[in-house]
């Protein structure tokens, strides 16, 4: 597990800031800051995690306190949290591959391993590469494919020979494959990133056929399994696995990302 993150590689966006050596600034969001990687770097990880969730609480959204505050409880052996705040830190940064493997390092560790459907080779590999960048990165590159490909599309019929046409022809085509791909891969990366899903927050919770509790137990989740998130009512989501299986959850249970 690496080291938390500090002050200066993660500056945090403030409003309110207490002088320096002033009582107040134990209280403000970059005083707790540094109280909660002091804390951490001592070994109270959970007090770094007390540290961190106040930071939160101002209404705070930066990944590198949820990627330390993933940290943390991942020390603690919270399994639920950590993987909750290492999948709120990709939320905001999908570029993080430190947050992304602390993330598989820390699901290696939970009793529920639902494999996702396998992906066509190509788009599996399109989709590993893209998903550790920017999403508007990404965008822009599905962007730059498709305006190449209609470029290329339009100078056809302006070029000044056969051979030069069937070149265009022939970059056009390749052209609109990449952008396809990227496209696809784009749509894939999108639904990963916000997709409404939830982390189960306790050591086990029943998944029932319907939202009460008189209903039939169809499976059992356990903490720090991924969710995704159907649908909502009266205090309970319809979820489901990756593998199909679904069914209603309450939602105390859980812990929307």
């Amino acid at each position: 597990m690496r080291r938390c993150r500090s002050l200066a590689r993660a500056a945090l966006l403030l409003t309110v800031l207490g002088a320096a050596g002033s009582p107040l600034r134990a209280t403000t969001p970059a005083g707790l800051f540094e109280q909660g990687n002091g804390a951490y770097e001592q070994g109270r990880f959970d007090e770094a995690a007390a540290a961190y969730e106040k930071i939160l609480g101002y209404g705070i959204r930066d990944p590198r306190v949820h990627y330390n505050l993933g940290n943390a409880y991942a020390k603690l052996g919270r399994l639920g949290p950590a993987i909750l705040h290492y999948e709120r830190a990709l939320r905001l940064d999908p570029s993080d591959a430190e947050a992304r493997d602390n993330l598989a390092f820390v699901r290696g560790r939970i009793r529920d391993r639902v494999a996702p459907p396998d992906l066509p080779y190509p788009l599996a590999v399109l989709t590993g590469s893209l998903g550790r960048l920017p999403l508007d990165l990404v965008a822009w590159v599905f962007l730059f494919l498709y305006l190449l490909t209609v470029g290329l599309i339009g100078a056809i019929p302006l070029a000044g020979g056969w051979l030069g046409r069937r070149v265009l022809g022939y970059c056009a085509l390749g052209a609109g494959v990449l952008a396809a791909a990227a496209g696809g891969g784009l749509a894939y990366v999108v639904q990963q990133t916000t997709a409404p899903c939830a982390i189960v927050m306790e050591d086990r919770a029943d998944v029932l056929s319907g939202p009460a509790e008189d209903n039939t137990i169809l499976f059992t989740v356990h903490e720090g399994t991924r969710l995704e998130v159907r649908n909502a009512r009266g205090g309970w989501y319809q979820v489901s696995l990756p593998n199909a299986l679904s069914g209603w959850i309450r939602a105390g249970q859980v812990e929307r990302v």
